[in-house]
C-alpha cells in the first residue's frame, strides 16, 4: 500500500494532525516490475488494512500476488471457503503482525494485551469470548471441507486443527502458500504487537528452537501435513 500513499505526520506533532500523501503508483509498479525481473523473484504486494479503492485490481493487472490471510478472510465471523480465494495471491494462515496460531488459538495475545493494561476487564472479557466463537467457526468450516477438527477443552491447538488450517488455505488456487516459522516453532507469543513500542520487545524474540530443528517439531509435522494434503500432496 506504501505505493499508493503514505501517512505523514509533520515534526513536532501528533498523529492527528497527520495526513496521506499521495505516491505515484504507476510510475512506483514499473520500478518494482523493473526490479523483480533483475533480482528472477516475485514480489508479493501487502494488501492487507486499509487499503486504497482500487489497489487490488489494479495489483492483479500488474501480474503482483496479494496477501490472503486465513484469520481475516472473514465475513463477520463466517471464514470464507477456499475456493473463494483469489490465484494471484500468497495463502497463509497468520502473519507476523497478528497472533501466532498457537496464540490465536489459546488467546495468549488476549492475555497479553490485558497484562499491558490495554483491556480493562469488561473488554477482556467481551475479547474472549469474541475468540470463542470465532473458534466455533474456524471448527465448523473446517469440517465443511471436510477436515477433521474439535476445539480441545484445554484450551491447546489440536493437531488435527493446526493440521487442517493449513490444508484449507492450501486448498485455495493460491499460486504460493507459506508456512510462518513461529507456527512451525509452536511459539505462543507474536513477535510483533501493533500498538505497542516499549512496553514489549517486538522484533526482538528469537525462535524457541534451532534452524536444523525447526521441521522437526510436533508443530512443524502437522503443518506440513496439511500443506502437503491441500496441495495434493
Amino acid at each position: 500500500m506504501g505505493l499508493t500513499r503514505l501517512f505523514w505526520v509533520p515534526e513536532g506533532f501528533d498523529g492527528k494532525d497527520g495526513a496521506y500523501v499521495a505516491y505515484p503508483l504507476e510510475h512506483l509498479l514499473g520500478q518494482v516490475a523493473l526490479e523483480s525481473q533483475a533480482a528472477r523473484c516475485t514480489v508479493i504486494g501487502e494488501d492487507l488494512g486499509t487499503v486504497p479503492e482500487g489497489l487490488q485490481p489494479r495489483l492483479a493487472d500488474a501480474a503482483m500476488p496479494g496477501y490472503r490471510v486465513l484469520l481475516l478472510e472473514r465475513e463477520g465471523l463466517r471464514f470464507r471457503p477456499p475456493e473463494a480465494w483469489p490465484a494471484l495471491a500468497l495463502a497463509c494462515v497468520t502473519t507476523h503482525d497478528l497472533p501466532t496460531f498457537a496464540g490465536w488459538w489459546e488467546g495468549a495475545d488476549i492475555a497479553e494485551l490485558r497484562t499491558l493494561g490495554q483491556l480493562p476487564p469488561a473488554a477482556f472479557v467481551q475479547a474472549l469470548a469474541k475468540r470463542d466463537a470465532e473458534k466455533v467457526e474456524l471448527v465448523a468450516a473446517l469440517k465443511r471441507e471436510g477436515l477433521p477438527a474439535e476445539i480441545d477443552e484445554a484450551n491447546d491447538v489440536p493437531p488435527e486443527v493446526l493440521t487442517g488450517v493449513h490444508d484449507y488455505v492450501a486448498r485455495s488456487p493460491a499460486i504460493l502458500v507459506q508456512a510462518k516459522a513461529d507456527d512451525l516453532a509452536g511459539a505462543l507469543v507474536a513477535v510483533n504487537l501493533p500498538g505497542t513500542n516499549t512496553e514489549r520487545p517486538n522484533w526482538r524474540r528469537k525462535l524457541a528452537v534451532t534452524v536444523d530443528e525447526l521441521l522437526k517439531t510436533e508443530a512443524a509435522r502437522a503443518i506440513l501435513e496439511g500443506i502437503r494434503d491441500g496441495r495434493g500432496g
